[in-house]
Parts: C-alpha cells; structure tokens; sequence
C-alpha cells in the first residue's frame, strides 16, 4: 500500500514564490468566465471535464498549485491530485481573491509614485 502524501494549504507568499518557478503547474479551478477576468499567470483552468487529461500529463515530481475563488474548492481539488499520486501539492488559502488583494496594493503604490515623479 502508498502511502498518502497530504496536500499543503499556503498564503499568498508561499504561492508567490511556487508561481515564479516555471516547473510548478499552476491550476485555476474557478469558472471560465472568472478564469478569463483574471488568474494567476500561468495557470490553466481546470474542471471535471479536463481533470483527467490534467492528471495523466502533468509530473508527479512538480509541485502543483491549486486555486479557487477563496480557498475552499482548490482543497478538495488538492487532495485529488494527492490521492493520485503527486507529491508536492499547494492549496492557496483565500484564493485568488487573496491573490488579488495582495497584488493591489502594491501596484496602487507604484502608480503613487509614478504618479509623484510625473507631477514633480
């Protein structure tokens, strides 16, 4: 018998740094049409209708970050692809809309500034 290898729930940092390593297989499990407002770069949308085209071509040894719109959805979608095997498997708590929450400022920052030196 496997033993089973759990999936990991991780805040936005931690997804940051799994999401700029271009091995990670990034997941986005939201709708179509949120997926085409807005994800992650890199990520692929995915559902039960791609699932298993999705868990038959993805490496088992990358690690695997998994999203939904808060957090609940990706763990259920983890613990798939843990149960089959995949041994570096993320949930981002929050979801993307924790991901966009933390991106948001950041970028209003940087408009402040730019903002500052072209009126200076």
């Amino acid at each position: 018998m496997r033993l089973r290898v759990p999936f990991a729930r991780i805040g936005v940092a931690h997804a940051q740094t799994l999401a700029a390593d271009p091995h990670t297989c990034i997941l986005d499990v939201r709708d179509p049409d949120a997926f085409a407002g807005g994800h992650i770069p890199g990520a692929e949308n995915i559902s039960i209708a791609n699932l298993s085209r999705i868990i038959s071509t993805a490496s088992k040894h990358a690690p695997v970050l998994i999203y939904c719109y808060h957090g609940h959805a990706s763990q259920e979608y983890a613990q798939i692809f843990s149960d089959f095997g995949f041994l570096s498997v993320y949930s981002l708590d929050g979801g993307f809309d924790a991901w966009f929450r933390h991106q948001r400022p950041r970028h209003r920052v940087q408009n402040d500034l730019l903002d500052q030196f072209l009126a200076g």
